[in-house]
């Protein structure tokens, strides 16, 4: 099962935390926690990271993380 300080908080570069800062910390376990939903969906629709869509494998991680109940 993935957790986020192995899993999680690796695949958000210090770009993408400065990008989203302004609304939640990615490197921060409780801000990525109750925001889940919507960085998924955002990263499903290709929105986010903001310079390049992730690739699949990621966003199944990412999914994975949220769906088995988003280990710290």
């Amino acid at each position: 099962m993935p957790s986020f300080q192995a899993d999680i908080r690796p695949l958000f570069r210090e770009y993408d935390r400065e990008n989203m800062e302004y609304s939640f910390d990615l490197w921060e376990y409780d801000d990525v926690k109750d925001n889940a939903d919507d960085i998924l969906d955002r990263l499903e629709e290709g929105d986010m990271p903001c310079d390049a869509p992730w690739p699949e494998e990621r966003i199944t991680l990412f999914r994975q993380w949220v769906e088995g109940g988003m280990e710290p």
